[in-house]
């Protein structure tokens, strides 16, 4: 299954559970979720990676080798 078909199904998921359930923090919750997918929809089904930083200071050179 390509990323997009899983995005756009979790996406549909969610927007089930939002209108299913009763308790809105869990609405609230399933409409962010789906909102997310659909984000990641848009930017073409490949998620953004930000790293916070190098977790390790040693050359990827040296790493590699």
């Amino acid at each position: 299954m390509t990323i997009a078909k899983r995005l756009q199904r979790q996406a549909d998921t969610c927007a089930q559970l939002a209108a299913a359930t009763y308790d809105e923090e869990s609405r609230e919750r399933y409409l962010r979720l789906e909102q997310l997918y659909r984000h990641m929809l848009a930017t073409d089904g490949e998620p953004e990676v930000h790293l916070a930083g190098n977790l390790n200071s040693e050359p990827a050179e040296r790493r590699l080798s």
